[in-house]
């Protein structure tokens, strides 16, 4: 990872984010798509986040490769005995494993309080100069789960809603590391005027940054905008190309309201607007490849 930028690279950074605001204000977004302006392209940028690798991270015990060996299996009772006992122990991936499965379900109710729990100790372990990539990529995941609960809250856990707290943390996570994750949250709080002064603009600009990285729930945002013309000039096939898009970059079943919104365009698209938007879709994939087994 690079080193902390110097004061005379933090203004230079600053001027040129005034500029792409600039730029952002003046020109509709459309143009930005056809010249592929990259956002933030001076910021180091991991992969989007994975699932840590067993065979990479050279701290995982017998029992914690065993508990992964469960989890893929599907036996998760076994999984999270075995991920509990090395928690016990102080140990980040099972903490890390653990929020995941409370947080999704997999053979539990769903337990906001306990993923919570689970991932603000990964996050609070977060290190900038930690040298192991897998053991990053948990810490940062963690950060933005955190960052998540708070957005919103959740009364029955506990967790109070900070939607500033939430910005400052995605601010973060996006200009460091280039986080898709982060960076969509961005665009919808701008947009929103959520947790942050309403700006539309900023909020385009950041949802960009964020399809750029093929990251679906974007790519399904900016399609809605275009199909509804909201924030920008209304163009359908220009929406439908975002979301053969985002049908593309979906690598689970998290999101079947994409689908379903997807299959609601196709009733209603001409023949026309729906060669074109394919053709449209195929130049940006190819300028923009989804990541292999990239989770969203």
């Amino acid at each position: 990872m690079s080193a902390t930028p110097t004061s005379d690279g933090l203004n230079r950074i600053w001027r040129r984010i005034a500029v792409l605001a600039f730029l952002t204000v003046c020109a509709p977004i459309a143009q930005a798509e056809e010249e592929g302006a990259d956002f933030f392209s001076y910021r180091p940028s991991l992969p989007e986040l994975r699932l840590p690798d067993i065979d990479l991270v050279p701290f995982w015990t017998d029992d914690l490769k065993k508990a992964k060996r469960a989890y893929r299996k599907g036996d998760h009772e076994r999984a999270i005995r075995l991920f509990r006992r090395e928690s016990e122990e102080g140990n980040i991936v099972a903490d890390w494993y653990l929020g995941h499965i409370y947080r999704t379900g997999r053979g539990v109710p769903v337990d906001d309080a306990t993923a919570y729990s689970y991932y603000a100790r990964v996050a609070d372990s977060y290190d900038v100069e930690e040298p192991d990539q897998n053991r990053l990529r948990i810490m940062v995941d963690a950060m933005l789960r955190v960052a998540d609960y708070h957005r919103k809250g959740v009364d029955g856990a506990g967790i109070r809603q900070d939607p500033a707290y939430a910005v400052q943390t995605y601010l973060k996570l996006a200009t460091t590391y280039g986080h898709p994750a982060a960076q969509y949250s961005l665009g919808t709080m701008h947009i929103k005027g959520e947790g942050v002064r309403e700006n539309p603009q900023q909020g385009l600009k950041w949802l960009m940054a964020a399809a750029r990285k093929r990251y679906a729930l974007s790519e399904a945002y900016l399609g809605d905008l275009y199909w509804e013309g909201r924030l920008v000039r209304q163009d359908r096939t220009r929406g439908y190309m975002w979301y053969i898009l985002a049908q593309e970059a979906l690598r689970n079943d998290d999101h079947p309201e994409i689908a379903q919104r997807y299959e609601r365009m196709q009733e209603q698209i001409t023949e026309d607007e729906r060669l074109e938007a394919e053709a449209r879709a195929r130049i940006w994939a190819e300028r923009y490849p989804v990541e292999p087994n990239a989770v969203q």
